[in-house]
């Protein structure tokens, strides 16, 4: 039985195999939980990166909706834009039409006007004539009449419209 208790060299580098695992572990369990300390390790780490995607996802989502609502109002903007732009073309075309019409109206009425100075100018120089022809006649009755002597009966019928006027209408 003694041989059965003797010690054997495969035992005793079983047992420093053991053992060297043993202190393998103790180190490893150290560093696991030099890792997951939630202060200075990686599980700090960790958390920290956790808060920063949620900070990420929530700024993301809130960027999103505000995208969304800009965007809406640019689409509501540009369909304003585009009306108001729509009606400026229909207001320029409008007065466009309204100064050719009221070029067409100046001629036309430049061209009444011209033709109304023409006639007044024409019964203007009419009545030019005439008056200038009456003057004559009176010149010649006056030349004829101081070379003949007059009676107070002639004197009379030279005014006697005046004097019919003057005494109410008696003709």
């Amino acid at each position: 039985m003694i041989e059965s208790l003797a010690i054997q060299p495969t035992d005793i580098a079983l047992f420093l195999v053991s053992f060297a695992a043993c202190v393998y572990c103790i180190v490893l369990s150290r560093r696991l939980k030099t890792l997951q300390d939630t202060r200075d390790g990686l599980g700090a780490t960790i958390m920290a990166m956790n808060k920063s995607v949620a900070a990420v996802s929530s700024a993301t989502h809130e960027t999103r909706a505000q995208a969304g609502e800009l965007a809406g109002r640019l689409a509501q903007a540009t369909q304003d834009a585009e009306k108001t732009c729509k009606r400026l073309a229909d207001l320029q075309a409008s007065l466009e039409q309204s100064e050719a019409d009221l070029g067409r109206k100046a001629q036309a009425a430049n061209a009444e006007i011209k033709s109304e100075m023409v006639d007044l100018l024409q019964r203007a120089r009419q009545e030019s004539r005439q008056m200038k022809q009456l003057l004559q006649d009176v010149k010649s009755q006056a030349s004829r009449g101081a070379m003949s002597p007059r009676s107070s009966r002639d004197t009379e019928f030279l005014f006697e419209d005046d004097v019919i006027s003057a005494a109410g209408g008696r003709r």
